[in-house]
């Protein structure tokens, strides 16, 4: 299955009519969510609300046959879920999701080996800004991780029981932003504990992201984590799970 993702931010003070409308998604018309996601060709949908120095940012990961033409289908879609679905967001992120333009999707370009591991493996994303005129310096980055440093990196994903990570590079029109995905035992508590590690490569890679994304992992540690408000698989899947 291939997978996409993407980000919006939320309009100020509409974060708690966001939570609203993700619970009359998940429990009032979970039935009719699901029928459009089918219709559409997803497998998988999820939603995180991320808070940021600049305001909180709704996630979105779309995984199918080809998400991008899922996406593209229930933008232009008319049918009378899609509509309500569309409109609710379009209030609270003031985003057109009838343009299929507005959704400006991740492009996979980093992995991380998987290790198949037992127990929960629970789904994760932040979004990690590209520091202006960096971009060159952070895909080199990203090579140095899978190449240079692989042992390393892979001890890293293994002393915070990380299943995998991925990146997802959005050309926006006020930049480049990347969305990290991760799964692992406790994804949310592994950035915590990173943010507190005096491991070498864990420090190399704190200043590695603070100078090309810009983001203080020390500082940031109290912040609150990312929370996925929406986990929706196809019944196929959950009966596989």
């Amino acid at each position: 299955m291939a997978v996409t993702m993407t980000y919006f931010k939320v309009l100020p003070g509409k974060t708690h009519e966001f939570v609203d409308f993700v619970c009359d998604v998940r429990e009032g018309r979970a039935a009719e969510h699901a029928a459009s996601r089918q219709a559409a060709g997803l497998k998988v949908e999820r939603a995180w609300l991320e808070p940021t120095a600049a305001g909180d940012v709704l996630i979105m990961y779309f995984e199918g046959g080809d998400p991008a033409k899922s996406v593209r289908m229930l933008a232009e879609s008319r049918e009378e879920y899609d509509v309500w679905y569309k409109e609710r967001l379009a209030d609270i992120t003031g985003v057109d999701f009838n343009d299929p333009a507005s959704y400006v999707l991740g492009e996979a370009v980093f992995e991380s080996p998987r290790f198949e591991r037992e127990g929960k493996n629970i789904p994760y994303a932040t979004v990690l800004p590209i520091q202006p005129g960096q971009m060159e310096k952070w895909r080199a980055w990203l090579d140095e991780l899978l190449v240079s440093r692989e042992n390393e990196y892979r001890n890293y994903l293994e002393r915070y029981d990380l299943s995998a990570e991925k990146i997802y590079l959005l050309h926006r029109p006020d930049g480049p932003v990347a969305i990290l995905y991760a799964e692992g035992e406790d994804p949310a508590g592994s950035v915590a504990k990173f943010a507190r590690s005096h491991n070498p490569f864990d420090a190399w890679m704190r200043e590695e992201m603070l100078y090309l994304n810009g983001i203080d992992f020390i500082r940031r540690q109290t912040a609150p984590p990312p929370d996925l408000m929406l986990d929706w698989k196809t019944e196929a899947r959950r009966a596989a799970a």
